[in-house]
């Protein structure tokens, strides 16, 4: 007997991403990002997303008492952005008693602006512990978020949501004054408490990001000295967008970086303090930091670290979505063993855009057995292959589902595929995909890591069976798999690591550059006949190219 109904939901604190639907049927949680659908990074509407959810299911579980769903444009809820971060890692994770730190750029809570809470996660109950920095303002100039944005503006990056980046870029830096210069205006206390100075804030923002994107104009004197003693310190102005990255470009990523990994490891100390908790749980987009994430885990703070896989804002209709249903006791598991809370596509529709396409591609064959044999193949000799399998990936990584494969024992690799696949900058690190009961045999790390959020040490011994994967400082951001979440994926890299000995797989985002991840079968197909792939896993059908 059905216990409730239809249950839908979109963020609508800010103007970020997602769409969440909780379907009566079977209990089902579908999730899709906004941008999946509109094809627009960041794009900020969840009304794309709303209507795709709804053209896939029937229309009457869509309009009732139980659709949330709110239009962006009729207004923000300035209640909860932190509470909803908050609970979507909490209610995801498997703890029952937990404490929680949420970092950001900013958010809503309560009617006022807020960059950084603790809360305290004990028996299904959510409750707020701290809340610095409140503020009446339309900007968190005291926020942590803010201040590794303006750290990627000092080390050229040219536009917002390029954090990435910045951590990416930060492995090659090195120490320099310019570390001595920003940890002026921002550092973490010895009471795990922070100190981010708002005119650093203005001051680089208001020179890069902040003219474009915030309409800001000239700062103070006193705000533009700081930017000026930058300069001065640096030894010239940021990169523009045509300048090659610099030394000094990557001496400020690695500034940067370190005094975030200082700040956040202070606030994790003070949330198990605050807490008195084992166990934590980290939430926010600053979460998607996995170096940060790593330093924390590797502390000894606390026996467990859980990091929720959209955890930025894309994730908040999905923490609305658990609010609810744990507020509600609706008779639903949230506790998140896998990321795969995208639409299922059936057999017919994938057929469907096969045909549509039929001048372009031709499928060599179907079946799972044959597609993992064939793919194990071409894998070992060179070829790089896109895969489509199941449902998407909630969050920005990329987990096997719509991912492009390569073999990771081959030291070219990472360049071909930045340049000539990706068409992304030279710096960007690829990611290792391994069997979760193989991990320990090449990488340093003691816990799992299905969502690729932690980053762990290459074994020295193993870095020439993996080089395509390790990143310059000897690190790599990991994704292990076990047969329970992903039977099809772990008996692909189990194969491949019985053809070859290394049980490791290159994966990175299917996606071309600027665009986001991709979801639908045709835009698969689409950017499959693009893109310099050599085949494509489309369910079970394996694909190549007619030209």
């Amino acid at each position: 007997m059905v216990k409730y109904q239809t249950l839908v939901y979109n963020h609508t604190t800010t103007w970020h991403d997602s769409c969440v639907a909780l379907l009566s049927s079977k209990g089902d949680i579908i999730s899709l990002a906004a941008e999946r659908v509109d094809r627009k990074k960041h794009s900020g509407d969840s009304r794309a997303a709303y209507e795709y959810l709804k053209s896939r299911f029937p229309e009457e579980r869509f309009g009732t008492e139980t659709d949330y769903f709110k239009d962006p444009n009729e207004g923000l809820d300035r209640t909860g952005h932190h509470l909803y971060h908050a609970s979507s890692v909490y209610f995801a994770s498997p703890f029952d008693n937990s404490g929680i730190l949420v970092v950001d750029g900013q958010g809503p809570e309560r009617g006022k602006l807020v960059s950084t809470t603790i809360w305290k996660g004990d028996k299904g109950k959510l409750e707020l512990v701290e809340a610095p920095f409140l503020t009446d303002s339309n900007f968190a100039a005291k926020s942590i978020g803010h201040f590794y944005t303006a750290i990627g503006a000092m080390a050229g990056m040219q536009h917002l949501y390029e954090e990435g980046k910045t951590m990416a870029l930060a492995a090659y830096g090195r120490p320099s004054p310019i570390m001595d210069f920003i940890r002026k205006y921002a550092f973490s206390k010895e009471d795990g408490t922070y100190f981010v100075n708002p005119d650093f804030l203005y001051a680089v923002l208001g020179n890069t990001f902040g003219q474009r994107y915030y309409g800001w104009k000239k700062q103070l004197r006193k705000i533009q000295e700081i930017w000026g003693e930058f300069i001065k310190v640096r030894g010239r102005a940021p990169r523009q967008s045509f300048e090659e990255i610099s030394q000094e470009d990557m001496d400020t990523a690695y500034a940067g970086q370190s005094i975030l990994e200082e700040i956040v490891l202070g606030l994790a100390k003070r949330t198990k303090e605050l807490a008195g908790s084992d166990n934590l749980c980290i939430g926010g987009g600053v979460a998607l930091n996995g170096v940060v994430n790593s330093k924390i885990a590797n502390s000894g703070l606390f026996k467990n670290v859980y990091v929720f896989p959209a955890s930025g804002d894309d994730g908040q209709a999905l923490g609305k979505l658990f609010y609810n249903i744990h507020d509600k006791k609706i008779d639903v598991d949230t506790q998140t063993q896998t990321a795969f809370y995208g639409p299922l596509y059936a057999k017919k529709e994938i057929d469907a855009v096969i045909k549509k396409f039929r001048k372009d591609i031709k499928v060599i064959g179907r079946g799972d057995k044959f597609v993992v044999d064939e793919v194990v193949d071409r894998l070992s000799h060179g070829e790089v292959v896109g895969r489509f399998s199941g449902g998407s990936e909630t969050g920005p990584r990329a987990l096997g589902h719509r991912s492009i494969l390569a073999d990771p024992r081959k030291a070219q690799m990472r360049d071909y595929i930045n340049s000539t696949v990706k068409n992304r900058e030279w710096y960007r690190p690829l990611a290792p995909t391994v069997l979760e009961d193989e991990s320990k045999n090449f990488f340093e790390m003691d816990y799992h890591s299905p969502f690729m959020l932690f980053i762990g040490n290459v074994i020295p011994e193993r870095k020439k069976d993996i080089p395509s994967v390790t990143h310059v400082d000897g690190t790599a951001r990991v994704q292990t798999v076990n047969k329970t979440q992903d039977p099809e994926f772990y008996e692909l890299i189990r194969k491949f690591g019985v053809k070859t000995k290394i049980p490791v797989l290159l994966n990175t985002s299917f996606n071309r550059r600027n665009e986001p991840i991709v979801e639908s079968p045709e835009q698969t197909i689409e950017a499959f006949t693009s893109m310099d792939l050599d085949a494509l896993v489309l369910e079970d059908a394996l694909i190549i190219k007619r030209k």
